[in-house]
């Protein structure tokens, strides 16, 4: 029983994951002139290519693309593309693993996962293809 309880109060002693939302300056340093790569739970979930003046190239999985724009609303990111009515705001968060989206009210169980990052640009599909 002592030891149990001795096992207990080091898993709680333990520091939890580190966790910081970076600001919007933050992520428009590391998005423009990038491509982002995202998944969700293992899948591939889509791509963005960020261009300057906060522009950007949402490409979905199918291949189709959509032109956007971001801007911030305090610490969130927040996104508006053409033909879709809704915007969609974000943490964008740095993790002990790299970085992660989390859409604004989510949990973690909705993050979606930037997966890699590089300057290639998009191929798309469909009647949208680029900014």
């Amino acid at each position: 029983m002592k030891t149990t309880s001795i096992c207990i109060a080091l898993l709680l002693a333990l520091p939890a994951a580190a966790e910081e939302i970076i600001s919007p300056d933050e992520f428009e340093a590391l998005s423009t002139g990038k491509t982002l790569y995202f998944t969700q739970d293992g899948r591939r979930f889509g791509a963005e290519q960020f261009y300057t003046r906060r522009r950007s190239l949402w490409q979905f999985n199918g291949g189709e693309c959509a032109d956007g724009v971001w801007y911030d609303v305090g610490d969130m990111i927040c996104f508006e593309y053409d033909g879709n009515p809704d915007i969609q705001c974000w943490h964008f968060i740095k993790t002990d693993n790299g970085f992660v989206a989390r859409p604004d009210g989510g949990s973690p169980d909705a993050d979606i996962t930037m997966s890699s990052i590089d300057a290639e640009p998009l191929d798309c599909k469909g009647p949208s293809v680029g900014a």
